[in-house]
């Protein structure tokens, strides 16, 4: 399993709904894996090594040690 982390670097998190639409901006192949969220991150867990679309200095995305 691969979990990556997501961290928002501007502000906060809506996290009324999960999972966020920016879960699959930055992961497309993203098709309700495992999510949990807070105000200022989100992890999401997939079976297979993904690729993150690069959102520049709103988001930093970090492939977690399982």
């Amino acid at each position: 399993m691969f979990t990556y982390r997501i961290t928002y670097l501007l502000g906060k998190l809506d996290n009324s709904i999960c999972p966020p639409a920016v879960v699959s901006v930055i992961f497309p192949a993203f098709n309700g894996e495992p999510v949990t969220l807070s105000e200022s991150e989100i992890t999401v867990t997939f079976g297979s090594e993904q690729t993150p679309v690069d959102l520049g200095p709103l988001v930093k995305v970090e492939l977690l040690q399982n």
